[in-house]
């Protein structure tokens, strides 16, 4: 994963509004833009976040840190444990580093066309990109998905989201590794 600049050139990207991390997923796309408002540090972070593609839908994820996010520009959709939540632009939510959640951008229909310009009977479906202000505490552990269990008890899953897997474990290979 790219770890973006050194503190030394923080400042030159951030004047030519480039981001300081790119994030890709699983699938090799763009998923996310970063870019860094203070210069990283040990203790707070703000930054600047452009979701290019929702999070991985196979397990929900938590974080290295408490955070606060506040919407700037779109919206998204946060799947958790307890339902669905519409953040919608200027709402703002408190996180623990232990809040397990999912991030589905909304989508949109987009008719194909063809090199020369003419429209295809085919369509795409895209994500409407979303842009956040994250606010950060400090590191206070590792961050990673949570997958259900490989096990059952009777016909029921036994505590369904209860594996722990590190972020640099999930990979392609997702919860089943």
């Amino acid at each position: 994963m790219n770890q973006g600049p050194s503190n030394k050139r923080w400042l030159r990207k951030l004047l030519r509004r480039e981001p300081h991390q790119l994030i890709y997923n699983s699938h090799g796309e763009l998923y996310l833009k970063r870019w860094y408002v203070i210069p990283r540090n040990p203790l707070l972070n703000v930054y600047v976040h452009q979701f290019i593609h929702s999070d991985d839908d196979r397990a929900p994820h938590d974080h290295p840190w408490w955070f606060v996010s506040w919407v700037l520009k779109g919206h998204y959709f946060e799947h958790t444990d307890t339902g669905v939540i519409r953040r919608e632009r200027w709402s703002w939510a408190f996180r623990r580093a232990v809040h397990r959640h999912i991030v589905k951008l909304d989508t949109v229909t987009v008719q194909d066309r063809y090199e020369d310009g003419s429209w295809a009977r085919s369509a795409s479906v895209q994500d409407v990109p979303a842009w956040t202000l994250l606010i950060t505490g400090r590191r206070v552990r590792q961050w990673g998905f949570w997958c259900p269990t490989r096990y059952m008890v009777g016909l029921e899953p036994y505590n369904p989201a209860a594996r722990f897997v590190p972020w640099q474990d999930f990979g392609a290979g997702g919860c089943g590794e």
